[in-house]
């Protein structure tokens, strides 16, 4: 374990760990295979640990409301919690793995290189069939590695729009943009009309320049998938950062496009000052009633809509000890059992994962929430399943937004010269 931490580590110091249907029958209260499931639940007596993310502002209660849960069946495992917000995660979760205290259970956006590295449980380890059996296929496929292992499991989802402001595209005179030329078109309109808004918001800061660029990537009918490997040095990537940059030379962007955050665009577009941006449902908590919004498939280069999905994952570190293996597991499966997990994911804004609920909450949906659950059994994922993921992430998050003040030719380079270092 010790010469993996080491690899691990050699890779958070240049770039680090990244940061973006529910069962209705619920998970199974059977021990999972592989796990020492405990002869009763207060004969077990052990510490487990929880390091999360911060989706809301009741994420942290939501999570303790589980503990509570658990602690019923379970008195004697002490369950200590860590919950950070994404903008710092990576610092969190890098700081954990450098110190060697693994948490039994993270909640991240990837999960490749702790796989790889040997430090994982495979997730049917510490959870039960009858629970895996829950989640929607299609995403349960996102959590395995290129070995074919299910490392992680999904615990929200996402699919990407184009949100736009009806009443600035209206009185600009312009149509929702389909193509790229629509969107050039559509940010000069909106220009001319309102001087002070900017027609585009694009977050190429450390929270989302990976899947910002890679809108636009596919937009150009590329990918970073190249052979074997993951790289930036292909024609329809080089396209899709150009006309990310044709867009931000024309004005058409936030002036900080390359270091804004995605809830910097958001802001901006709550207040009236961004006319479009791309988004999931889970950014609409705060948008005023004075915004009247809706959203629309994301354009490309030709018209053909680009459909992104994004899942984050629950992953198990293996700490060696099997009484924590054993009270992760119960853990797990309480926390995809029906009402567990409805309270825990609602307040994310986001989709979820498993076939009944993701039934349920779409034919329940409003007209602009069918249109997120209409776009997620058509989605494309990054490809998560590889280490390399892992780096060109990280190498994004910190170099993308730099074709701001330099050209795209030399900014791909520069990110591809990191992954080749750190593959």
């Amino acid at each position: 374990m010790a010469r993996s931490m080491k690899k691990i580590a050699s890779l958070l110091a240049v770039g680090a760990l990244s940061l973006a249907g529910l069962a209705a029958c619920g998970g199974s209260d059977e021990p999972a295979a592989g796990a020492q499931a405990p002869a009763a639940g207060e004969d077990l007596e052990t510490t487990i640990k929880i390091l999360a993310p911060s989706y809301a502002d009741s994420t942290k209660a939501d999570w303790e409301a589980i503990i509570a849960e658990f602690n019923k069946t379970y008195p004697k495992v002490n369950v200590e919690l860590q919950v950070e917000g994404w903008e710092d995660f990576t610092s969190k979760v890098q700081a954990r793995i450098q110190a060697q205290d693994l948490p039994d259970i993270l909640n991240d956006n990837q999960f490749a290189l702790s796989a790889e590295s040997g430090i994982l449980y495979p997730i049917d380890e510490v959870m039960s069939a009858d629970t895996l059996k829950t989640i929607d296929p299609a995403l349960l496929e996102n959590g395995k590695g290129i070995d074919g292992t299910q490392w992680a499991v999904p615990d929200v989802a996402s699919a990407r729009n184009l949100t736009y402001n009806v009443d600035i595209l209206e009185q600009a005179g312009v149509e929702v943009p389909k193509t790229w030329a629509d969107m050039e078109n559509a940010c000069t309109a909106i220009k001319e009309k309102f001087p002070d808004v900017y027609p585009y918001g694009m977050p190429l800061g450390q929270e989302e320049a990976q899947i910002e660029s890679t809108l636009w990537v596919w937009g150009a009918g590329g990918d970073w998938v190249d052979g074997d490997t993951l790289s930036t040095q292909t024609p329809a990537v080089a396209e899709g950062f150009d006309e990310m940059k044709k867009l931000i030379d024309m004005g058409c962007t936030q002036p900080n496009a390359g270091s804004s955050n995605r809830a910097d665009v958001v802001d901006l577009f709550n207040n009236g000052k961004v006319a479009m941006y791309n988004g999931h449902s889970g950014l609409f908590s705060d948008t005023p009633d004075t915004i009247k919004y809706d959203a629309a498939p994301i354009p490309s280069k030709d018209g053909e809509p680009v459909a992104v999905g994004v899942t984050d994952f629950i992953v198990a570190f293996n700490n060696g000890d099997e009484d924590r293996k054993a009270a992760t597991a119960a853990f797990l499966d309480l926390f995809y059992s029906d009402a567990m997990y409805t309270a825990w994911y609602k307040p994310t804004g986001l989709l979820p994962v498993t076939t009944s609920v993701i039934e349920s909450e779409s034919a329940a949906a409003d007209e602009l929430g069918k249109k997120y659950f209409d776009a997620l059994p058509t989605v494309r994922f990054t490809p998560v399943g590889t280490s390399q993921w892992d780096v060109l992430q990280a190498a994004l998050q910190g170099g993308a937004g730099k074709i701001t003040e330099s050209d795209t030719q030399t900014v791909l380079a520069e990110i591809q010269a990191q992954v080749d270092a750190q593959s």
